[in-house]
């Protein structure tokens, strides 16, 4: 058998080598990536939602916070406000009054010089007859004009409550005055004709009544008035406290006139001053009282319409300046001795309007 020839060295070639494949352990192996753990969509909207949550409350403090500033803000202005708007109101009131002030002002000087509703001069002649016919052509007069001077005095006022207005001074021409306006309600009264009866009679027996009342002895100087009759006269002297003598001359209306068609139930009891008397002339030893006196009695209505029974007064006493001097104490007990009379007056109206009947 032949042998192979040897391949020269020169021609010797050398053997292939063998291809690695991918992934073969010569080859450097890449590091896998950890993975990241996945948030779920709801866990992140529950911690957006509770993020907002929170925000929202938060958002809601400073609300409220500012809210609560803001309305005190507002407080503070609306309380500023409501002070400019009051001290304006304050002004305007203010301005009022004085203008209410300056007015009693001017009425005040007027009334100085003469206050009451009567302004037609009584004169009484010497003869009775004469005199008793003077008396009762003045009666209508009188009435007519102090009815329409309590009516008026008393417009505005609520009459079921009790007032008083009192004033003293002195007048142009010296005199001194004391001048009384009074609304007394008088809840248990029944009667208006028996308060009227019981005034007719105090003013009858005027010179007893002033003497118990004030302790100073008065008397009478004329003729006893008769008590049926509707018009009288009181002449008067009285002795204030041994000191001074006082005259005092008046003539008296009493008036009652009875409910009807249109017309309410009221009485009178009016006294005026006489300024001249032939018969009884003033003294000029005595100081002179000048007394004017109106009571009204009627029915009025109270706010749940109730009647009720009102006394209405006003009175004014002048006393004139004369020749003789007259002492500062008899002048005060002279001008409380109205007063005290006027008190009497009102008591017994007022027991007489309780005793008497519903008409």
């Amino acid at each position: 058998m032949s042998a192979r020839p040897v391949p020269v060295s020169g021609d010797v070639t050398p053997p292939k080598s063998k291809k690695l494949k991918k992934g073969s352990a010569s080859r450097p192996t890449k590091q896998k990536k950890a993975k990241k753990n996945k948030i779920r969509t709801y866990c992140r909207r529950k911690a957006e939602i509770e993020e907002l949550l929170g925000q929202m409350a938060r958002l809601k403090e400073q609300k409220e916070k500012y809210t609560k500033r803001a309305e005190a803000l507002n407080e503070r202005q609306e309380l500023l406000r409501r002070e400019e708007t009051n001290q304006a109101l304050r002004e305007v009131l203010h301005n009022q009054r004085l203008a209410f002030a300056s007015s009693l002002s001017m009425v005040s000087q007027i009334l100085r010089q003469h206050s009451g509703p009567f302004d037609t001069l009584t004169h009484l002649p010497k003869d009775p007859n004469t005199r008793h016919i003077a008396l009762l052509r003045m009666k209508h007069e009188r009435v007519q004009r102090a009815y329409e001077f309590m009516r008026e005095r008393q417009r505005f006022l609520d009459v079921t409550k009790e007032f008083c207005d009192q004033k003293k001074f002195q007048a142009t021409n010296g005199d001194l005055c004391s001048e009384r306006f009074e609304v007394v309600p008088l809840p248990e009264a029944r009667s208006v004709k028996a308060i009227v009866d019981a005034l007719e009679y105090f003013v009858y027996n005027i010179e007893i009544s002033m003497s118990e009342v004030l302790g100073d002895i008065t008397i009478r100087e004329n003729d006893d008035p008769r008590q049926s009759s509707s018009v009288a006269q009181h002449r008067l002297v009285t002795t204030i406290g041994d000191i001074v003598q006082m005259d005092t001359n008046n003539v008296a209306f009493n008036e009652y006139i009875p409910p009807g068609p249109g017309q309410n139930e009221v009485g009178f009891s009016i006294s005026d001053a006489v300024d001249e008397d032939d018969a009884f002339p003033y003294q000029p030893t005595r100081v002179r009282q000048d007394v004017t006196i109106i009571t009204m009695v009627s029915w009025n209505r109270l706010p749940d319409n109730k009647p009720i029974i009102v006394l209405t007064r006003w009175w004014c006493l002048r006393l004139r300046q004369g020749a003789i001097d007259v002492p500062s104490s008899a002048v005060a007990r002279i001008q409380n001795g109205i007063e005290h009379i006027g008190t009497a007056m009102v008591e017994a109206a007022r027991t007489a309007g309780a005793q008497g009947n519903m008409q």
